[in-house]
């Protein structure tokens, strides 16, 4: 039977895994299986690692298990590693200067190396180095690839380390393969110059499910969230029928879950009670919004309903961390079904996209702002065409989720996306400084509705108001509402203008917002599923 209250917890990421287990991650090897296939093609790179190191790609589509594989030879005592180093390539780099990235990953890699003259020449045992969350250099100047593979050959030249760079995609290591061997032939290992993982034996799923979720709840089976062995067999034979590499360990784990939230349909008992279903979806502006946002979202490039969903735990943190928070949402319980019955997301609009939108709408918007004080402001001339303001808006990831379309991979970076944003962030100054003298922001979410009706005319599926009650939750007014007539749901579009990048200022705005719409959902309803709602919330 289980706990009352008690959520499921089944991390679907690596991260997700290492926050909840803090200073004890070593508890991973109570719930890993070892993949003996690919721990001995490690082994045999490292065995003929003697003055000179490798670098190796790992490759392994998202959710096959690269990284808890990689942490898992740090507990493998066969394996002649002394340590294992992760590199976390997403703290590289400067908006401004691109080319530091690269130069950055290099000069971290040569501190590493630098160590190894502690070491006995005579010690069997090899440093491991993981450069984790650089998956592409897609978005990188060929110069500036090919520089670092050629400053990184002398040192793993000189130094008996080993370099494992995990990639999803196979094209990616073709490319960054093809301009290593320029400028070095010897950086990467004669039979394994990359590996190609497909994770777990599928026969082990069911052990993998249920060690996970004893180390990761508290000790409690699976059967105390009635889930049963069929249920995880059936699931597994499901998967079965999948070509190899095409399953995934994220994927059965996820449906793992699911089955539990079918079995004790929590969030569907809640969702019966409204005419359809409703999502609220954050719009993030600023001009540091995309590395803002990365923080706090998780990307699918399987699923794209999946894209830009909020991670619970960033907001967990949160709560955990805020007094006010905690009032607002004083169980995890209150804030799992809040995440599963309004399904939030949190993307960002460029700048200039939202300051284009503006400048070409304004008059059809009635923002009480002529064009001449925009001039004043900075908008550029361009920026005032409607057919500007809709080619941005339509390579914005609010166009591409509301499209149904898979987000551009990789980072903004070309000169000209940072010269629009450099723009228009002065102009995205005064138009906030005029919504804390004025008190609205309503005129700009209506130049921002308008566009979104012009780029959509021909799809009958999307109908786009601003300022207007919702249909049903009647205390919430949302600043753009979009009926998606094809999947029978309301998408609330909540549009954030302000200029504080503060994590979390971000987290307590969509804290406080979400509640709102939870509370709308809930209290309004004779609602028997949530007994005791209005006493314990």
């Amino acid at each position: 039977m289980q706990i009352e209250g008690q959520q499921l917890n089944i991390p679907e990421t690596y991260e997700e895994i290492v926050e909840i287990l803090g200073d004890e991650t070593a508890k991973m090897s109570q719930f890993i299986v070892p993949v003996e296939k690919f721990e001995q093609q490690i082994a045999q790179i490292v065995a003929d690692i003697k003055r000179s190191g490798y670098l190796v790609f790992f490759y392994g589509i998202s959710g096959i298990g690269k990284s808890v594989f990689l942490s898992s030879l740090d507990w493998r005592s066969h394996l002649p590693i002394r340590e294992i180093i992760h590199i976390d390539a997403s703290n590289y780099g400067d908006i401004n200067r691109p080319e530091l990235k690269l130069k950055q990953l290099c000069a971290e890699l040569k501190k590493i190396t630098q160590k190894e003259e502690n070491y006995s020449s005579s010690n069997k045992q090899i440093t491991c180095v993981i450069i984790d969350y650089l998956e592409t250099l897609d978005d990188e100047d060929s110069n500036y690839i090919k520089s670092f593979f050629r400053d990184l050959n002398p040192l793993l030249r000189r130094k008996p380390i080993l370099v494992v760079w995990p990639v999803t995609n196979m094209e990616d290591i073709d490319k960054m393969r093809a301009v290593a061997l320029t400028v070095a032939n010897t950086i990467f290992h004669r039979r394994f110059p990359f590996i190609e993982f497909t994770g777990p034996a599928i026969e082990n799923y069911p052990t993998i499910a249920k060690n996970t979720i004893s180390v990761l709840n508290n000790g409690l089976n699976y059967d105390d969230f009635q889930l049963s062995d069929d249920d995880l067999n059936n699931i597994k034979n499901k998967y079965q029928s999948y070509q190899e590499g095409k399953r995934t360990i994220r994927a059965y784990l996820r449906d793992i879950k699911e089955k539990w939230e079918n079995k004790t349909g929590r969030i569907s008992k809640i969702m019966a009670t409204i005419p359809r279903p409703t999502e609220v979806w954050f719009v993030v502006c600023y001009p540091e919004s995309e590395d803002v946002v990365a923080q706090f979202v998780r990307k699918s490039y399987d699923h794209v309903d999946d894209n830009w969903n909020v991670i619970p735990s960033k907001l967990s943190e949160y709560i955990k961390n805020n007094t006010e928070m905690k009032e607002l949402w004083p169980s995890s319980e209150k804030l799992f079904l809040a995440l599963g019955v309004l399904k939030p997301k949190i993307l960002y609009l460029p700048t200039n996209t939202l300051v284009s939108c503006v400048s070409a709408y304004s008059k059809d918007a009635e923002i009480p702002i002529d064009r001449e004080k925009f001039q004043n402001w900075g908008v550029p001339k361009k920026w005032f065409q409607k057919s500007e303001a809709k080619r941005t808006l339509k390579i914005s990831p609010l166009y591409l989720q509301l499209a149904n379309l898979q987000p551009r991979v990789g980072k903004r970076r070309s000169g000209k996306v940072q010269e629009a944003l450099a723009k228009a962030a002065q102009v995205f100054t005064h138009i906030n400084q005029y919504i804390s003298k004025e008190g609205s922001d309503q005129p700009f979410n209506r130049a921002l509705t308008l566009a979104l009706n012009d780029i959509f005319e021909d799809c009958s599926e999307l109908s786009f108001s601003s300022e207007q009650n919702h249909p049903f939750l009647k205390t919430k007014r949302t600043d753009i509402l979009v009926k998606n007539i094809s999947k029978n749901k309301d998408i609330c579009i909540e549009i954030y203008y302000t200029n504080k990048t503060q994590d979390g200022v971000l987290a307590r705005y969509i804290l406080t917002k979400l509640e709102k719409y939870y509370r709308a959902v809930t209290s309004n309803q004779n609602n028997p599923f949530i007994p005791g709602f209005s006493e314990r919330y």
